[in-house]
């Protein structure tokens, strides 16, 4: 049944690592459901009370975070309704399961100090394909599988000005996105000692074409370098907040992320934790 459904998330044109989570979230619950049950994992066996349970033991026993509940009850939902969809079931029982509660965190972003350490590391061991990838990351917001699927004609730039071409986004929309004078300077550096001419993609490992995995293992290196604690997307997410800071509107900021509403942009405009944390000791420091 779940090979199916992981049919159906390609044919929709799910990215791989939306997939990815699905699939492990529906697998996590089908080990639940036959451990707690003692049946075999069909839709047609499962109750609202079992997924009332489930949310109960994710909240008691595995004491995940509200957010991390959240995403696991809507993987359980939206394959439900699909099975709905295929006349497996009459009635998706996971419909009327609310998740916890939970107060929207701004997603984790780099300090100014840590963003900086982190630029040096890679400037410091000097590869020119790194260093790239590291400016085109923190300067643009692009994701990681975006980064990947560049070719080299979506790259234009001039003296003056530059933009990347992404041209299958999340959910395969199509933006383009500004480059500043850092990733500029970066990427042509890059071109000037890139060796393979007869690939298209843009960024190249050793046996071919960059995976999201291949950067990942690279931006990690680095960090451990600089010691600092980042993944490729929180590059996104640090982008999202600097340029917030540098006066950009939130409008444009949707814009060159590639959200599709505005109120998954609008969360970088919450203070994160250290800034609550700096705003709660100030008052120590008052005088009464």
């Amino acid at each position: 049944m779940l090979e199916l459904y992981h049919e159906y998330l390609v044919k929709k044109g799910k990215s791989p690592h939306t997939i990815k989570n699905y699939i492990s979230d529906l697998m996590q619950f089908q080990k639940w459901f036959e451990e707690s049950t003692g049946e075999q994992f069909s839709p047609g066996k499962i109750t609202e009370i079992d997924v009332r349970s489930y949310r109960s033991y994710l909240i008691n026993i595995r004491q995940l975070k509200p957010s991390s509940i959240k995403r696991k009850l809507e993987a359980i939902r939206k394959f439900l309704d699909w099975t709905v969809k295929q006349d497996i079931i009459s009635k998706n029982p996971a419909k009327e399961v609310e998740a916890p509660a939970s107060v929207t965190l701004p997603p984790r972003s780099l300090s100014e100090k840590e963003f900086l350490r982190l630029r040096r590391s890679f400037y410091k061991e000097g590869n020119e394909r790194d260093i790239a990838i590291f400016e085109v990351l923190a300067n643009t917001g692009i994701r990681v599988s975006e980064l990947c699927s560049l070719k080299l004609s979506d790259v234009q730039i001039s003296e003056r000005k530059g933009k990347l071409i992404v041209r299958y986004g999340k959910g395969q929309k199509y933006r383009e996105v500004p480059l500043n004078s850092d990733a500029r300077k970066a990427l042509n550096e890059y071109l000037k000692s890139r060796a393979d001419e007869n690939n298209e993609r843009l960024f190249l490992g050793e046996r071919g074409p960059l995976t999201p995995s291949g950067v990942f293992r690279i931006i990690k290196r680095y960090a451990r370098d600089a010691g600092v604690e980042v993944s490729p997307h929180q590059l996104r997410h640090t982008f999202a907040r600097r340029l917030l800071q540098s006066g950009a509107d939130i409008v444009t900021v949707q814009q060159i992320l590639g959200h599709a509403n505005l109120n998954t942009t609008a969360v970088y405009l919450k203070p994160d934790y250290a800034e609550q944390e700096e705003a709660v000791e100030k008052i120590s420091k008052l005088h009464l």
